[in-house]
């Protein structure tokens, strides 16, 4: 049945409320009939804003190179349009999936075209700079990370007024502390767990007033993975077994919400790594430390397999010694 642009614009509607809501899957198949719909109608603004969707839910899935293909389709199509939101927006899209391939160049170049797109805009402004932060600590660049994140959390609280999209900047700097904790650790560097305490205590703080917003309108479901999976990590590495035991059941709870194939699923095996190498023997650490490292490739995030790569070869020494 053929449909029209109200049609079209209705279905686009439910699938985004979907989106907020978490229902991937819902979210999914009504994008992709919108698809179908929007080419067959000819309606250039519809299928690009499916395309956008879509490539939402693929990187949600870990399907990283298909993402990319829906993704440089809907910018092509925004900017074709001279929808300036649109095309922004696509592009951040791009920089995600670019950083989860590996393209660390590819990632902040399109962050920093997003980003000048959106102060032309006068809005939007903390996405671009969110997922600037992305790629930098994904390269490995953790104090650019840390720069860029921190004020996309100041410039949240300006754009929206309020502090609940806070949390979606805020979760990537608890994380950029993180990797830089566990890069020092394998680099024999001492570590000073203050600064990753300092922010998970500040987004308790959010957590307690319910304010665990997106800058993308994607569900809070990763944001929350990462903040109790920080947490575990945290906990584990400073000694607390029995909040590191509450947060890594939390880890597994939160996953239970997103795609079987999503490459969080390795931060739950990254949360069970730390609980046996705090409490447990370096043959179990060793076998945790493997199933991140099969669970990173099987969701084709090259940065999180090459951190993967390296956990193994280090637990794999203390196995041998």
């Amino acid at each position: 049945m053929a449909c029209g642009a109200s049609d079209i614009r209705h279905e686009l509607d439910a699938a985004r409320d979907s989106w907020r809501a978490g229902n991937w899957l819902d979210t999914g198949e009504r994008a992709k009939k919108t698809l179908a719909a929007a080419v067959a109608a000819r309606d250039s603004h519809g299928e690009a804003q499916a395309c956008l969707l879509l490539a939402g839910v693929l990187t949600l899935e870990s399907r990283f190179a298909w993402a990319r293909k829906f993704a440089t389709r809907a910018q092509a199509l925004f900017s074709s349009q001279h929808d300036a939101t649109g095309f922004a927006d696509s592009t951040l899209a791009l920089s995600y999936v670019d950083g989860a391939l590996g393209d660390d160049l590819l990632a902040a170049r399109a962050a920093e075209e997003a980003l000048a797109g959106t102060n032309r805009l006068h809005r939007r402004g903390a996405a671009g700079l969110n997922y600037r932060g992305v790629a930098a600590f994904w390269a490995g660049d953790y104090g650019t990370a840390r720069g860029v994140l921190d004020a996309a959390c100041q410039l949240t609280r300006e754009e929206t007024g309020s502090s609940a999209s806070v949390f979606h900047p805020l979760s990537n700097a608890v994380f950029t502390e993180v990797l830089r904790c566990a890069h020092g650790r394998m680099a024999r560097h001492r570590i000073d767990f203050s600064e990753l305490a300092r922010l998970l205590c500040e987004q308790e703080q959010l957590l307690r007033a319910g304010a665990t917003g997106s800058l993308t309108g994607i569900s809070a479901d990763p944001g929350l993975l990462l903040y109790e999976f920080a947490s575990c990590f945290a906990a584990s590495r400073t000694g607390d077994a029995a909040l590191a035991d509450r947060h890594y059941l939390a880890c597994l709870q939160r996953a239970s919400r997103l795609p079987g194939s999503s490459w969080m699923w390795s931060l739950v095996w990254w949360a069970r790594l730390e609980r046996t190498m705090a409490t447990g023997t370096a043959k179990e650490a060793a076998a945790s430390a493997q199933r991140l490292l099969e669970t990173a490739a099987a969701g084709e995030h090259v940065p999180m397999k090459k951190l993967a790569t390296r956990l193994v070869a280090e637990l794999q020494g203390c196995v041998r010694t």
